[in-house]
């Protein structure tokens, strides 16, 4: 027996060491390079590219110099190689062979190779993707000096309308995907950054205080921006839009609207590579109204007749365009970024800066940004990855005033009344101040207001994350790993409104009885979110499995407190001086929690991709918070196996699944509201009745299509069909006035938004010295409300009478356009359907040409329909006072003064007018200098340098007669958007910059 003890040992050592031997036998190395293809230049090294062998989950990364080493088990295998930009390669290796010597990848120039995200923590190749996934790449995004993030996206993205809703600097875009999937509830897509969810609050400024838009201190007419403004576009690698709840049903009840995921840019391992951008650049005024001159006998009739005002000489100043006088300035635009990105095979960076000002057409207005950013990768040992992410980011914005305005104080509101001998640059002879306008009634002076009121509002804010990859099992045919994610985005919102007390304005008390108004506005937003996951990958004998489970855990919190002061003296802009004071204040705190799990299944040589899926969430702003609700998706792509002459591949794809829309704020409560009586303020109960059992609005979405790829990878195309349909709308009911309520949240109601998305890529030309990529996207969306459980309603307040709305009615588009025409024979005002506010359809054409060092690429942006409300047009016919008008038309004259009729022309309101345009938004002409001359110029630091021109919105093709046809006066509205009121006139920007590498 102690023999045998002896033994065992050593029989157990020995069978280990055979199984060692038996494992180094079953294995061999293979090495290798990768290289850039030898028709695009001198082959260069990739580093970073993926080396996998097929069929197991066995691979490893090239170098910095583009080498590589596997373990490859006996036998013959098979290798794939993949890089981001390039084409996949496929590459038998022979049993005896351990060399493969260069290998070439060609550029995927059609992005036929993007990865995709399909889960929290999975992504798959583009070619096995089963929705109509739209990914942009970093030199789409930053093809032209960008306002914003989403501008870089305006044209790019079949199935997203995409939409600025004035000329202000800093952006205020809407971005709109697949329609619109609720009438009260968000709109707007979810916005994902490196796994961190972000905001993209736009939050009201208090400009209704001087505006006097609508009532109370801030309104939705503040002509705010969204804080996706705030993020640099240079910092991104690309931008993935899961466009719909196929997509996006793995986001719960944020994914109803679309996601967009944005990834910034990492490090990588070898010698530091510097890129830096120098812009220099200015604008112009792309539009104006042909205004109406006078002689001056003519001004003289004109003034008596309209005004009672005798005109002397002195007053004439001829014909003076006041477009030009106020927004025909050409400030200097500017912006300076540089990056760094470097590292070891175990550590990497990226470190990038930005100061950046785009300047506006009108005085004190403008668009300023700085950033820092860095992301670091830590491998820890071969089975540890650690990453963080921050970026601090600064932005000032000042847009000066624009928008609905009834205090006579928004420009084009001032030029509706004043004809154009009037010079609002003449200056009183004894005092030197500027003149007041006789023609405005209580007086003012649309370039005092300019010069003098003060819109300022800075944001402080932080995006960060950290993260952690362990990988727990790696074995030849199956890997277990966790991931687990941290993210945080913080900033704090600090606005001022600022009107001295000696403008005319003021002065005029059409603001307020007490000249001199101040609003502070101070709010600070917070969102965290904690992710985990846990992914199993098991190679099977006929196919691929990754399961995938995870959590999600969401807190935000937004607080804004606005103090409006009113009666200060000259330079005083402390609220709590003022003679007259006022304040409004929002606290609101949201808390999230889901989880998920997610099957993958990569069969049929891998040409069949199955998935399923599930998310479960609850959430504070529901009526019962610990109730979970279920957002299923199921999707099954297929790439055929025999294809006709010409056709590379044809993959059939269809996808299934629902998301939810979070519910609204506050809507299952009953708030009380203050009642004062004989001096002594007591509590009532608020008019609306909150639903303590409110749930998310649920949208099921079925989608499918196909995706083909012909002429040897020169040419690609997709085609999607979606179908969605919203039950349980968050919705308001009136109630009896007998009850002591007027209104009721409820449940109810469906929507149905139907759709066609197509995108065609071509490569018609390429060759060394020539090369020519063209991308052509259409798409084309149609509401329709199947049922209502309340009276058709409008969405929002019209202006006036005789003024259109926007009105959701069963068996219509839910943003229909409806006007009023004269009354009916019982007295009520007969109401006509006219269409949607929506686009009819939208397409883009993006074509990029290289001729050697020589680069131009062009984008046009086609919008056809869609009804706006030209009120802007009825202010200058007209006159705001029912004058003659200052423009050449009258068509308005005497029509428009009836209010028991409108003017019709071919059928249609007056004001009321298709929004048709075709835009040129990016012009891009650049020349690379060449090594030699970059080297030469740059005292050997830089090897590349490139020259370039770069315009952006040049040319507007459009029968609107609006300044611009892409506007709207409530921006941040997803229904009621049709509005064009006196807003910030569209500019064109102009940048020379220099792009350099070092």
């Amino acid at each position: 027996m102690r023999q045998l003890r002896t033994l065992l040992p050593t029989a157990a050592a020995l069978v280990a060491s055979a199984a060692v031997a038996r494992q180094a036998q079953a294995q061999r190395r293979v090495t290798g390079t990768v290289t850039t293809a030898t028709g695009e230049g001198t082959p260069t090294p990739l580093a970073g590219a993926t080396v996998q062998i097929v069929g197991t989950t066995i691979g490893t990364y090239t170098n910095d110099a583009g080498r590589f080493t596997v373990q490859v088990p006996a036998g013959a295998q098979v290798i794939r190689i993949r890089r981001i930009g390039y084409q996949a390669r496929t590459i038998p290796v022979a049993a005896a062979v351990t060399d493969l010597g260069s290998v070439s990848l060609a550029k995927d120039v059609l992005q036929l190779e993007t990865q995709v995200v399909t889960g929290q923590a999975t992504s798959v190749s583009s070619r096995n993707v089963a929705n109509a996934v739209t990914v942009v790449q970093a030199a789409e995004v930053n093809r032209v000096a960008q306002p914003t993030v989403e501008n870089a996206l305006q044209g790019k993205v079949p199935g997203a309308v995409i939409t600025q809703n004035g000329g202000a600097p800093g952006g205020g875009v809407q971005v709109q995907i697949r329609g619109s999937n609720t009438v009260n509830g968000n709109y707007q897509p979810l916005y994902v950054v490196d796994g961190v969810i972000v905001s993209n609050d736009a939050i009201q400024t208090g400009l209704n205080s001087i505006t006097g838009a609508g009532t109370g201190v801030v309104t939705s007419q503040d002509q705010q921006v969204n804080r996706i403004a705030d993020l640099n576009p240079q910092d991104i690698e690309s931008i993935e839009i899961l466009k719909g709840p196929s997509g996006g049903a793995i986001y719960g009840s944020r994914g109803a609207n679309g996601v967009i995921v944005i990834t910034t840019k990492r490090g990588q391992s070898g010698t530091p590579a510097v890129d830096a951008i120098g812009r220099l650049g200015t604008q112009s005024l792309a539009n104006k109204y042909d205004m109406r001159c006078f002689t001056y006998d003519q001004a003289v009739a004109e003034a008596k007749a309209d005004f009672n005002i005798t005109l002397t000489p002195q007053d004439y100043a001829g014909c003076v365009d006041p477009q030009e006088t106020l927004y025909g300035n050409h400030y200097t635009s500017y912006e300076a970024s540089g990056q760094v990105r470097g590292g070891s095979p175990t550590t990497t960076y990226f470190v990038s800066g930005l100061a950046k000002r785009d300047a506006g057409l009108a005085t004190n207005t403008g668009f300023d940004k700085q950033s820092l950013r860095l992301n670091l990768t830590q491998a820890l040992g071969t089975s540890v990855n650690l990453r963080a992410s921050s970026e601090i980011l600064h932005t000032l914005t000042e847009r000066g005033i624009s928008g609905n305005d009834n205090n006579n104080i928004a420009p084009y509101t001032i030029l509706g009344q004043t004809p154009t001998y009037f010079d609002y640059r003449r200056r009183d002879a004894l005092t030197g101040q500027l003149v007041s306008d006789p023609f405005v009634g209580g007086g003012a002076n649309a370039l005092q207001d300019q010069q003098a009121i003060q819109t300022p509002e800075n944001v402080y804010r932080l995006i960060g994350n950290a993260s952690a990859d362990w990988s727990i099992l790696a074995r030849e045919k199956q890997t277990l790993s966790f991931n687990v994610l941290g993210g945080i985005d913080a900033y704090a919102d600090r606005g001022r409104i600022y009107s001295p007390p000696f403008t005319y304005i003021e002065q005029s008390k059409n603001i307020s009885p007490y000249p001199g108004t101040v609003v502070e506005n101070n709010s600070n937003v917070a969102n965290a979110n904690l992710n985990a996951s846990l992914v199993h990958r098991a190679v099977l004998g006929f196919a691929t499995a990754t399961t995938s489970v995870g959590t999600r855990d969401e807190y935000g919190d937004f607080r804004q407190a606005t103090n409006l002061g009113r009666g200060l003296l000259t330079g005083v802009t402390n609220f709590t001086t003022a003679i007259q004071t006022n304040a409004y204040q929002q606290q609101t705190t949201q808390r999230t929690f889901s989880f998920y799990a997610q099957e993958e299944f990569l069969t049929a040589a891998e040409r069949l991709l199955l998935t399923a899926a599930v998310n479960g969430e609850r959430s504070s702003t529901n009526g019962d918070s610990a109730k979970f609700y279920y957002y299923p998706k199921f999707s099954a792509s297929y790439n055929l196996p025999f294809l006709p002459h010409g056709v590379d591949n044809f993959k059939l794809r269809l996808a299934y699944g629902q998301a939810g829309n979070r519910v609204p704020l506050n809507y299952k409560y009953t708030f009380l509201q203050q009642l004062p009586e004989n001096g002594i303020v007591g509590l009532r109960p608020a008019a609306t009745i909150g639903l303590s059992t409110i749930f998310p609005e649920v949208t099921t979405e079925t989608e499918g299509g196909f995706d083909v790829q012909f002429f040897g990878g020169r040419a690609g195309g997709d085609f999607t069909l979606y179908h969605k349909v919203t039950h349980d709308l968050v919705l308001q009911t009136g109630l009896a006035p007998s009850t002591g309520f007027t209104l009721l949240d409820i449940n109810g109601g469906r929507l149905r938004n139907n759709g066609v998305e197509v995108g065609l890529n071509l490569l018609p030309v390429q060759s060394k010295a020539f090369t020519w990529q063209s991308r052509t996207t259409f798409s084309r969306n149609r509401s329709f409300v199947l049922s209502l459980p309340v009276p058709a309603f409008n969405t929002g307040s019209g202006f006036g009478e005789r003024t259109a709305v926007v009105k959701v009615q069963q068996g219509y588009p839910v943003d229909g356009v409806y006007a009023y025409n004269g009354f009916n024979a019982n007295g009520s005002r007969h109401e006509q359907y006219f269409g949607s506010a929506s686009p009819d359809f939208t397409m883009g054409f993006s074509n990029d040409f290289t001729f050697g060092p020589v680069r131009l690429s062009a984008l046009l942006d086609w919008r056809k329909g869609g009804y706006l409300a030209n009120l802007s047009q009825t202010y200058l016919e007209q006159g705001v006072n029912g004058q003659s008008g200052i423009t050449g038309g009258n068509f308005a004259d005497t029509a428009m003064n009836n209010r028991d009729q409108l003017a019709y022309k071919n059928g249609i309101p007056a004001f009321l007018e298709h929004g048709s345009f075709a835009k040129l938004r990016e012009v891009t002409v650049s020349y690379a200098l060449g090594k030699r001359v970059s080297n030469t110029l740059s005292r050997g630091l830089a090897r590349d340098v490139r020259l370039e021109l770069s315009g952006r919105n040049l040319a507007t093709i459009t029968h609107y007669r609006g300044l611009d046809p892409e506007v709207s006066n409530f921006g941040n509205s997803p229904l009621n958007r049709l509005w064009d009121l006196a807003p910030y006139p569209p500019s064109r920007q102009f940048f020379f910059s220099v792009n350099s590498s070092f």
